[in-house]
């Protein structure tokens, strides 16, 4: 298992490597699809529900339980159907080692993030994944995928700090226990700063996510880069913020009031994602404010969870994202065709209505699983009318694919990758149904099953139907709304803060300095706290 793990991490770093080597790095952006190929073997833990804690390099830990391996499972098989389709697109294209450098340093850090069992590798892993996306989403060079770029590294940068913040408080509280997530965690539902801790936590995994209001660059980055990442970033490496929450939440222990606070931000991003969603015309951003709706009732079922204690709600969670995983992945990947024929139209509106809970599609058994965490009563009431909400949003995005002009710009993708990644997931959530909730998967058949899981789905087709037939036509709205105005605000005033800052240098040097060296010892404090622990 061991080997497996640093195989799954080191095998896209090694490819990295090759590139700086002539020949061989000529093959490399052939390969993207094989990189993943070790996570893949960590799939039977998904259904196995067991909990394994393996020491890699001093007290570097990796943990290898359920949530994760239905994360580790559904992205890895994403990262290959991707890669594959990446290395078809990059054929002949200038830049190609350039691109591939980046999506492997992304994919490591994807993918490992998920194993990882302490602090230390946590955060290492966590930044891999999000920092190289930058690199991926302005690829292109135009002036708006430069923007997004610059957009998604704030974002990222930002939440690593607010991350870093908590872990450090997290250190503190364990007293010189060790590093280990287990430990430090164990120590926060007594500690006085426990509700500061929850805070940066929430914040700084919610960047990752997108919850509102902190949502704005994952429209414009998702538009912005190649479709082949876009499908892995919005699949898979929004995932690394959904772990983080299930990782550095006491679910343990019953905490009402910050659960209740989550689970009120995540549905309100549910609502938000599906309303603003509408105000698009490009079905790549439309597909984003999907995302913000989706990680929203996910990160609600977390706050629930945490409200009434329910540890099982980090697998039931990460169970529902195997499906947003692949599908959202292949929707993406499926937008490289200008207008897809009929067939394939009608297999991507099951697909996507499976966001909705349509009944016998693969997520209608993740909303299943939901009613065991948020339960019914108002809250899951409030889930039912999310789901509505989907529901029109993604009728929305079919009706845009299928409006588009047969002469839009194509991007030359495999069209078995987004097939192949739907029909994935179908399989994936209906084979795993049984495992994570200890229900048979013939429950989801029952009469009152399907009409519980149906109303909404009717319910949403009719107001989209009444929609279209009164001809109403919401405002557009810019990609990342009040996200992309506040980046255009920091833009144009960088001259005049950058002239204040220069004047104000020299006075300040002493506190810069004196700042930065508390940050590196403190940085510094963590890391050999991790390798002098005791193991």
């Amino acid at each position: 298992m061991i080997v497996t793990i640093m195989a799954m991490i080191l095998l896209p770093l090694a490819m990295a490597l090759l590139l700086l080597s002539a020949p061989l790095g000529r093959l490399v952006p052939r390969l993207l699809g094989v990189a993943p190929a070790p996570a893949l073997l960590l799939l039977p833990i998904a259904w196995e529900g067991s909990v394994s804690s393996y020491t890699l390099l001093g007290s570097w830990t990796a943990i290898v339980d359920q949530a994760g391996a239905l994360l580790l499972a559904a992205s890895g098989l994403l990262w290959m159907i991707g890669g594959f389709a990446a290395s078809q697109w990059l054929k002949g294209r200038e830049g190609a080692g350039r691109f591939s450098l980046w999506w492997l340093l992304t994919l490591s850090g994807s993918l490992g993030v998920f194993v990882a069992g302490d602090v230390v590798s946590f955060y290492a892993l966590y930044a891999l994944a999000s920092l190289p996306a930058y690199g991926l989403i302005a690829f292109g060079g135009g002036e708006e995928a430069q923007r997004a770029g610059r957009a998604t590294l704030a974002a990222a940068l930002i939440g690593e700090a607010l991350i870093l913040a908590a872990f450090v408080l997290l250190t503190v509280e364990a007293q010189g226990q060790g590093l280990a997530i287990a430990t430090v965690m164990h120590a926060l539902p007594a500690s006085p700063e426990a509700g500061l801790v929850i805070t940066l936590v929430v914040v700084g995994f919610g960047l990752k996510i997108g919850l509102f209001p902190l949502h704005g660059w994952m429209p414009m980055s998702y538009a912005a880069g190649p479709l082949a990442a876009a499908a892995v970033l919005s699949g898979a490496t929004s995932k690394a913020g959904l772990i983080g929450l299930i990782r550095f939440l006491p679910l343990d222990a019953p905490m009402p009031v910050a659960g209740g606070m989550i689970l009120a931000a995540g549905l309100f991003s549910a609502f938000y994602g599906a309303v603003l969603g509408l105000t698009q015309n490009n079905p790549r951003s439309v597909l984003a404010y999907s995302s913000i709706s989706q990680l929203g009732q996910m990160a609600a079922v977390l706050g629930a969870g945490l409200a009434a204690g329910v540890p099982g709600a980090g697998s039931i969670v990460a169970f529902y994202a195997v499906y947003h995983v692949l599908t959202k992945g292949g929707l993406f990947l499926m937008l490289a065709a200008a207008r897809p024929p009929l067939w394939q139209l009608l297999l991507a509106g099951v697909l996507a209505l499976g966001f909705a809970g349509l009944p016998l599609s693969g997520g209608a058994l993740g909303k299943l699983a939901f009613k065991d965490v948020a339960g019914s009563g108002v809250t899951g009431l409030l889930f039912a009318l999310a789901a509505t909400g989907s529901t029109v949003l993604m009728l929305h995005f079919l009706r845009l694919v299928k409006a588009a002009p047969a002469a839009a710009k194509q991007e030359p993708l495999p069209g078995w990758a987004w097939i192949a990644a739907g029909l994935a997931a179908t399989l994936l959530m209906w084979s795993l149904f049984g495992a994570v909730t200890g229900v048979a998967a013939g429950y989801a058949l029952k009469p009152g099953v399907l009409f519980e899981l149906g109303w909404p789905v009717a319910a949403g087709a009719a107001i989209a139907w009444a929609l279209a037939a009164a001809g109403t036509q919401l405002p557009r709205i810019e990609p990342g709304d009040v996200g992309a105005r506040a980046i255009a605000i920091a833009e144009r005033e960088a001259p005049r803060l950058a002239r204040l800052a220069t004047r104000f240098e020299i006075r300040a040097h002493q506190w810069q300095v004196s700042t930065l060296t508390l940050a590196v010892v403190l940085i510094l404090w963590v890391v050999l706290q991790g390798w002098l622990a005791p193991h």
